[in-house]
Formats: C-alpha cells, sequence, structure tokens
C-alpha cells in the first residue's frame, strides 16, 4: 500500500528536475511512494526530463503556469488516501528525510510536518552569504522550514485542497493550522540554492511578503511576533553576528520600503530567481 502522495509542481525546471529526482531514487522505496510531477505552462523539457528520470513517475503537463493550480491538479490524480507531500521542483532531499517527515503523520501524530532548511551558498555574491548567515538567526527557524517541502495528513489534505490560487500556497497551509497540529521534525532536511546576486535576492524575498501580505488579507495572520526585536537582542549578546544580522534586517527592511510603491497589478507578480538554476 503506497505510504505517500509526492507532489511536484514544476515550471521551466528542466535544468534541476532531473537532479530532484535523482535524489529520490537513492533509496526512496518507490512501491510505497506514488511521485507526481506536474509540468505547469512550461516552454521547456520539463516534461520529457522528469519522464526520463524517473519512469515510475506519474507526469501531468498543463498549459497553465500556477504553482496551486499544479498542486491542485496533481492532488485531483493522486491516492488521497494517504499523507501529501509537497515539494519544490529546485530542491535536494533524500530519501531518508521524505520518510523521517511522513512517519509521524501515518502514526497520527500530527496534521501537518516541515523539516530544516539548509541554504547553499559557495556560489552565492558576499552580500548574499552575509544575508543568510544573518536569515539563521532567525527564531521562526526554531520550529523548522514550513515552505518548499512539507506534509499533510490524509484528513489535512481533503480539507485543505482544492488551494485557493495565491502566491505563498505553504504560507496559507502553514496558518491553516494551530501550532499544536504542527510538527518539526529535525531528521528530516533539505538543501536550496541560495541566489547567486542581490538582485536576484530581493526578488525572491519581495515575492515571499507579497504572498504572505496576501494571505494575511485572508484573515490568516502571521503567528510570528517580534522576530525583528529578537534578532536585534541576538546580535547584542552575540557580537560575532552583529553584523550578518544588522544586514539581513537591512535587506528585509529595503524590501518591505520597495513594496510600498508598487501598483496594484505588482501585488500578484511572481518574480523568480534564475541564477541558482542556471548552475544546473
Amino acid at each position: 500500500m503506497t505510504k505517500a502522495t509526492l507532489l511536484i509542481p514544476a515550471h521551466n525546471e528542466e535544468a534541476l528536475i532531473g537532479r530532484t529526482l535523482w535524489y529520490l531514487t537513492k533509496g526512496l522505496p518507490m512501491h510505497d511512494f506514488e511521485v507526481i510531477v506536474i509540468a505547469n505552462g512550461c516552454t521547456d523539457a520539463t516534461a520529457s526530463r522528469a519522464r526520463s528520470a524517473l519512469p515510475q513517475a506519474k507526469v501531468i503537463e498543463t498549459d497553465q503556469p500556477g504553482k496551486c493550480n499544479a498542486l491542485n491538479l496533481g492532488y485531483a490524480a493522486s491516492d488521497k488516501c494517504t499523507p501529501t507531500i509537497c515539494l519544490d521542483a529546485d530542491l535536494d532531499v533524500t530519501s531518508e528525510s521524505l520518510m523521517a517527515l511522513v512517519a509521524p503523520l501515518a502514526e497520527g501524530q500530527a496534521q501537518a510536518a516541515c523539516g530544516k532548511m539548509d541554504v547553499a551558498t559557495p556560489h552565492a555574491s558576499p552580500a548574499v552569504r552575509t544575508f543568510y548567515k544573518g536569515w539563521k538567526a532567525n527564531p521562526y527557524f526554531n520550529r523548522g522550514k514550513f515552505g518548499g517541502l512539507f506534509a499533510l495528513s490524509a484528513e489535512a489534505a481533503e480539507r485543505l485542497f482544492p488551494l485557493p490560487e495565491i502566491t505563498a500556497d505553504d504560507e496559507f497551509i502553514r496558518r491553516s493550522f494551530a501550532d499544536d497540529q504542527k510538527l518539526f521534525v529535525p531528521a528530516c532536511s533539505f538543501v536550496a540554492r541560495a541566489p547567486a546576486r542581490l538582485s536576484d535576492l530581493v526578488k525572491v524575498r519581495r515575492r515571499s511578503l507579497r504572498g504572505a501580505r496576501q494571505v494575511s488579507g485572508m484573515g490568516l495572520p502571521s503567528p510570528e511576533r517580534g522576530s525583528a526585536f529578537a534578532m536585534l537582542k541576538q546580535a547584542v549578546l552575540m557580537p560575532s553576528e552583529a553584523i550578518s544580522i544588522s544586514f539581513f534586517l537591512m535587506v528585509m527592511t529595503w524590501v518591505r520600503l520597495s513594496l510600498m510603491f508598487e501598483g496594484e497589478a505588482a501585488k500578484t507578480r511572481w518574480e523568480r530567481d534564475l541564477s541558482s538554476r542556471a548552475l544546473g
């Protein structure tokens, strides 16, 4: 019997989808996992690369771009009787991490689960590396990273799907659960590649903040309060981290200020970092 369904939405990810699926072949018991790749709005070879990299995967193609639409199509075609894992196509995660992530859901310990995200920065500029050094000091990450990779129990997925057409699907799902319904699984870790340049990083942060504000406007406010103050306090107590934390907060302040001058049409714009994808 299938233990979990893995949904992988992919928009023009031909450079990375093969690597992502390659990681899954290293130890993942494919008879226990249903893997569904949803190539949405692609103008490249994402779908064919996915089929060749993992022939056991179900590959769905749609002309309509949009991550939420892709996840909805994947969920509609899934088993639905087992936990659902959502994985961004540009992340590296091992089979051991996926099995650790889904185990507590199958046992009824929680309705949603997340793991720990590490960010690879060797290719990034000094400014980007400094930003992510400060980023790690955010107390939000003490409870893991609910974004890019997370899992839902069968009951929770049935309640939330189909997802609304929004930018921040992961933030919408995260805020749809109380703290005691979510579980951080330290044994699950995954890796994202940082943008190479600060300008690309700002694009990603703007998109993230737009999405979070959109979710807040739906009546799902962020449960985090005072994280900036906590980070400043840490910078004072640990001078070795003061520069990176200050730089992180400065960049985030700039991102917020830049959004103040956006027009209405820009509020749903999907800004994307291509610099990390160019690495293949």
